[in-house]
C-alpha cells in the first residue's frame, strides 16, 4: 500500500506538470478549436435542412377561402384609414378602429396602460390598445391566438405601416364568416409599439396582480375582458398592399426565439402563395451577390448572431416568448422596383391575406403548445438550420480554456518558505493556508461597483440632480469604472493573493459565460470570442522571476485589457455603425456624435431593463463590469513589497510555471 501512494510513483503529477508548462499552448489550441468549429457551421456539411415536426400543422392541405371581396374591403379600408390620419397626426384612431371591429361583430375593448418614466421626475405617460376578440364557436374559451398589427401615427420616425391595420381587419370580417375555428382568435391593434405591447401582455397574465407605485414604471392596468391560453401570435407590419417581399422577424427579448416549427409553417405558407420571404430577406437586385455558399451562409450566421446579442426585439412579438408564447412577424416591404410581375389593383392584398389565412388554420389545428421541433437555433438560411447540439460545443471549447488553466493553475500552485529549501509535496504540515480573506473581500468589493452601476441611476436622489437622462447614466458609470480602474492601485493583496484571485477569475469567468451562454449564446459567444484571448494571456508570476511574461508582452496584455472595457466596447460599437451610417462626417464629428449616441444606447439599455426586463444592462454591470475590474488587477500585477512582510514568517507563493 505504501508503493501505491508514494506520490514519486505517481504518473499524474508528473502529466499535469507537463501540460502546465506549456498551459497557453494547450489553451490557445482549444481557442483556435472552438473559432474553427463556428466557421465549419456554415458548410452544408455541418447544417441541416429545415422540416416540419408537428404534423398537426398540416400546413397547405386546406383550399384558401379569401375571395376577391377582400381585396377590396382592404382597399376600402385603407383610403378611409388614410383620411383619419390627416385628423390626428400624433395620436391613434381609437374611434374608427373601435367601430370597425363593432361593425364585423367582434366583441371589442380598449385597454387604457400608464408609464412612468424612470427620468422624467413623476412624469406619466397614457397609451390606449384596442383589440377585438372572436370566440371560438367550436368550442370554450380555453385557447386563442392573437393577430397584431402596431399603429404608427404620421409623426413617427419609423417605415409608414398604416397598411397593416386595414389588412388586419379585412381577415378579422373574413374569420367572423367561418365557424371552423377551434381557438379565440384576437385582433389587437397596439400603441407606442412595443410599450403598449408589453402593458398589454402584462394585463393579460397578471392583471390582477397589485403593483407597487414605489417600484414599478409601467402600470398595465387591467383588460376587460380575456381569451383563452395563448398558444401562438402573428405580428404583421405591411409597409404597402403592393409588395416586393416579406422579411419574417423572429428575434424576441433577451435573444429567444419562436419554436423553428412556426417560422418553417411560415416559410411553406409563403412559398405557396408565390410570396418572396425568408430570415432577414433582402430586395431581389440585392440578393444577387458574388459570394460563395459558405461566405453567404456565414454572413447570415453573424447576421443573426449580432441582432440576438443586444436582446432587444425587433418586433412586437419578441415580447412574447417571455411568457411561453412563440410569436414572430411578417414585416411586409414595399415594392421599389420594376418586374416583369404585374399586380392587379383588385387583387393586390390577396395573396398576403390568404398566406394569413393559411397560418391562422394551421395554428388553429395545433393540439397543444409547440414543443416538438427546437427554440435553440440558428437559421443558416431559409431552408437551413444549425442545432443547439451543432453550435454549443464552439463555446464549451472557448469556455474550457478557463477552467483547464484554473484547474493546471491550482495544480501546481506550491509553497515555499522564504529562503528556505523546498517542501516536500507529501509533507502539508508546513503549508500555511493562502490568502482566502483578503481575496474575497477583493471580490465582494468589485461585486459591489458592478451592483451600484446596476442600481444607483434609478435612485431618486440623483434623479433630481438638473441633468438629462443619458449623461447622467453615463456619469454615474464612468464614476465606477474609474473607481475600478484605481482600486488595483490601492488595495495590493499580501504574498499569494494575485494567484489566488486568478484562480478565482478563472472559474467565475467559466461559470458566467455557461450560464450567459446558454440564456443567450450569440452573446456568450461574442463576448469569449474577444477576451478568452486576455484570460489566457494573463500572468501573475513576479516581474523578476524566470517564468514572468516580457515587458513588452505584460504593456500588451494592459493595452487589450483596457480596451476590453465595457465602456470602451460599447463606444467602439456605436463609433463603428456611426461610421457606416454617416460616413461624411469628419473625424471630429463622427467621435462626438458616437459618444453622444454610447450614452444614450446605455440610457435605453437602462430603460429596456425596468420597463421589458432585458438584462443585457445587468449583466453588463453585474458580471462583465467585476470581471474586468479583476482583470485590470490581475494585468497590473501589483504586489506588496516584501520588505513590508520581513518580519512576517509567512510563506510567499508562487507559480512553478506560466
Amino acid at each position: 500500500m505504501g508503493l501505491l501512494s508514494d506520490p514519486s510513483l505517481s504518473t499524474h503529477n508528473k502529466l499535469v506538470d507537463s501540460l502546465a508548462k506549456h498551459v497557453r499552448k494547450v489553451c490557445y489550441t482549444f481557442y483556435a478549436a472552438g473559432v474553427v468549429w463556428f466557421f465549419c457551421l456554415a458548410l452544408p456539411e455541418f447544417n441541416h435542412g429545415t422540416y416540419l415536426s408537428e404534423n398537426a400543422l398540416s400546413p397547405g392541405l386546406v383550399y384558401p377561402e379569401i375571395r376577391i371581396d377582400a381585396n377590396r374591403l382592404t382597399v376600402q379600408l385603407l383610403e378611409e384609414l388614410q383620411r383619419e390620419r390627416k385628423d390626428h397626426t400624433a395620436t391613434t384612431p381609437y374611434a374608427w378602429i373601435t367601430a370597425k371591429f363593432n361593425e364585423f361583430g367582434l366583441e371589442t375593448h380598449t385597454h387604457n396602460y400608464t408609464l412612468r418614466y424612470p427620468f422624467g421626475g413623476g412624469k406619466e405617460y397614457h397609451g390606449k390598445n384596442v383589440y377585438g376578440i372572436l370566440r371560438a364557436p367550436r368550442i370554450g374559451s380555453t385557447e386563442g391566438i392573437v393577430f397584431s398589427a402596431p399603429y404608427r401615427a404620421p409623426s413617427s420616425v419609423h417605415p409608414d405601416i398604416s397598411p397593416s391595420v386595414p389588412l388586419l381587419l379585412a381577415f378579422a370580417e373574413f374569420a367572423r364568416r367561418k365557424n371552423y375555428w377551434a381557438k379565440d382568435l384576437i385582433f389587437l391593434v397596439t400603441e407606442q409599439e412595443q410599450l403598449g405591447m408589453q402593458a398589454w401582455l402584462e394585463a393579460y397574465h397578471d392583471g390582477d396582480r397589485e403593483v407597487d407605485p414605489t417600484k414599478a414604471y409601467l402600470f398595465p392596468g387591467n383588460l376587460p375582458a380575456r381569451a383563452g391560453s395563448l398558444q401562438a401570435a402573428l405580428n404583421i407590419e405591411v409597409q404597402d398592399l403592393d409588395i416586393d417581399y416579406i422579411d419574417v422577424k423572429i428575434e424576441g427579448l433577451n435573444g429567444k426565439l419562436p419554436n423553428l416549427d412556426m417560422f418553417n409553417l411560415v416559410q411553406r405558407i409563403m412559398a405557396r402563395e408565390g410570396i418572396s420571404s425568408g430570415y432577414k430577406q433582402t430586395p431581389r437586385k440585392a440578393r444577387r451577390s458574388t459570394f460563395s455558399t459558405f461566405e453567404q451562409n456565414l454572413r447570415h450566421i453573424i447576421a443573426m448572431l449580432t441582432t440576438q446579442s443586444s436582446g432587444v426585439p425587433n418586433g412586437n412579438h419578441g415580447l412574447f416568448h417571455r411568457y411561453r408564447i412563440d410569436a414572430l412577424t411578417i414585416a411586409a416591404m414595399k415594392r421599389t422596383t420594376h418586374s416583369n410581375i404585374k399586380t392587379s389593383p383588385n387583387s393586390v392584398a390577396i395573396p398576403l391575406l390568404k398566406a394569413i389565412e393559411g397560418i391562422a388554420r394551421s395554428l388553429n389545428n395545433l393540439l397543444e403548445r409547440f414543443h416538438q421541433s427546437f427554440f435553440f437555433y440558428v437559421i443558416v438560411h431559409n431552408d437551413r438550420y444549425i442545432s443547439i447540439g451543432d453550435y454549443m460545443p464552439a463555446l464549451v471549447a472557448l469556455v474550457a480554456c478557463a477552467f483547464i488553466k484554473a484547474y493546471l493553475t491550482w495544480s501546481t500552485l506550491d509553497t515555499e518558505s522564504s529562503g528556505a529549501p523546498e517542501i516536500n509535496d507529501s509533507d502539508t504540515s508546513d503549508k500555511l493556508p493562502l490568502p482566502y480573506g483578503s481575496v474575497l473581500i477583493f471580490l465582494t468589493a468589485a461585486l459591489l461597483i458592478g451592483y451600484l452601476g446596476n442600481v444607483l441611476p434609478l435612485q431618486q436622489y440623483f434623479q433630481e440632480i438638473p441633468m438629462s437622462a443619458a449623461p447622467l447614466t453615463a456619469s454615474l458609470l464612468t464614476t465606477l469604472m474609474l473607481i475600478g480602474f484605481v482600486l488595483p492601485f490601492f488595495v495590493v493583496l499580501p504574498p499569494g493573493g494575485l494567484e489566488l484571485l486568478h484562480i478565482g477569475l478563472l472559474l467565475i469567468y467559466g461559470c458566467a459565460l455557461i450560464v450567459v451562454g446558454l440564456l443567450n449564446f450569440a452573446l456568450g459567444f461574442f463576448v469569449a470570442v474577444i477576451s478568452v484571448p486576455l484570460v489566457i494571456a494573463l500572468n501573475t508570476n513576479a516581474p523578476d522571476t524566470p517564468e514572468s511574461s516580457s515587458v513588452g508582452l505584460r504593456a500588451l496584455i494592459r493595452v487589450y485589457t483596457l480596451l476590453l472595457n465595457p465602456l470602451v466596447i460599447i463606444y467602439g460599437i456605436v463609433l463603428i455603425m456611426t461610421f457606416y451610417q454617416f460616413p461624411e462626417l469628419g473625424l471630429q464629428q463622427l467621435l462626438l456624435r458616437a459618444a453622444i449616441a454610447a450614452m444614450d444606447a446605455v440610457t435605453f439599455a437602462l430603460i429596456d431593463s425596468v420597463i421589458y426586463g432585458n438584462w443585457l444592462y445587468f449583466a453588463v454591470c453585474t458580471v462583465f463590469l467585476p470581471i474586468w475590474i479583476i482583470c485590470w488587477t490581475l494585468a497590473l500585477a501589483r504586489r506588496r513589497d516584501p520588505e513590508e512582510d520581513e518580519d512576517d514568517e509567512d510563506p510567499q507563493v508562487k507559480l512553478k510555471t506560466n
